[in-house]
């Protein structure tokens, strides 16, 4: 399924984790598996130790529980891709993968009478499909608060809009955890600079989520700069200092917060609605 070299041995260890396929869909998930530290441990030593970890930690049936049902999506996808001669294109893989996914989450859940938990991987609805793909292949997180990610409630896409003289607009997309855009929001602001008008509709978005009272929110911009200098990669512009301070003010209040990167061309929506916001 990787495109690898099609002579070598196919591994348990390479079909579950090690597979570059593999590893972008663990990460995707809402587990957010790295296979990268791995460190050559055998799949049945790496299964156990996480089965084991998640049993043990909040939630774990419901986490354990999709941990077993994204193996059995990984071994279907593989079936599939053999016997069914399944189109390795990602929208089919995707939702090969999702759909083993979910019939394998339900099947256990009946079985041990609990709830199922909320999936990982969101289904093809319209945008949310190509976002996950996109950034299972290169996005850039930052789990801002917890170790853990766990930001799987609400997710909102946020993008600014900036002219001349001050004048700039912020628009933002609010989805629920299965994909669905539930509600848009615009907003005029006044800001001196590009890099400015994208820090305050962060802060726009946290203002409106704190009065919301979310508390678990999936955050995307697609100003890389502003990521990385929310998360001190970067050195601080002074034109922005004071909007960072305050949005590092608010996580406080969030049991969870997580930043995305995500391309412009996937941010379209939201940047729609700054732009028409300025011609409002």
């Amino acid at each position: 399924m990787c495109g690898g070299d099609q002579k070598s041995l196919e591994t348990s260890e390479h079909l579950f984790r090690d597979c570059g396929l593999a590893s972008r869909l663990w990460a995707g998930s809402v587990l957010e598996i790295r296979v990268e530290s791995a460190g050559g441990i055998s799949i049945s030593e790496w299964i156990y130790d996480w089965i084991r970890y998640l049993s043990n930690s909040e939630g774990g049936e419901g986490k354990t529980i999709t941990f077993v049902a994204l193996l059995w999506g990984l071994w279907t996808l593989r079936n599939n891709v053999i016997f069914q001669e399944l189109d390795l294109n990602p929208h089919t893989i995707m939702g090969c993968f999702y759909n083993s996914v979910r019939e394998k989450v339900q099947m256990l859940c009946n079985s041990s009478q609990t709830k199922p938990p909320q999936l990982m991987l969101r289904s093809s609805d319209e945008g949310s499909n190509h976002e996950d793909r996109e950034a299972i292949h290169n996005g850039h997180r930052v789990n801002l608060i917890g170790k853990h990610n766990s930001c799987a409630a609400v997710r909102v896409k946020v993008d600014a809009s900036w002219v001349r003289n001050f004048e700039a607009a912020v628009g933002w997309v609010v989805f629920d955890h299965t994909g669905k855009d539930i509600e848009r929001r615009q907003v005029r602001i006044s800001a001196e600079s590009a890099l400015q008008a994208e820090a305050l509709g962060v802060r726009e978005v946290l203002v409106w989520a704190q009065a919301q009272r979310i508390l678990h929110i999936n955050l995307s911009s697609d100003c890389l700069q502003l990521i990385n200098q929310i998360e001190g990669v970067d050195k601080e512009d002074h034109i922005i200092a004071g909007i960072l301070e305050d949005i590092r003010e608010r996580l406080s209040f969030f049991h969870c917060l997580c930043l995305n990167f995500i391309p412009r061309r996937l941010n379209s929506l939201a940047h729609g609605l700054a732009k028409e916001a300025l011609r409002l």
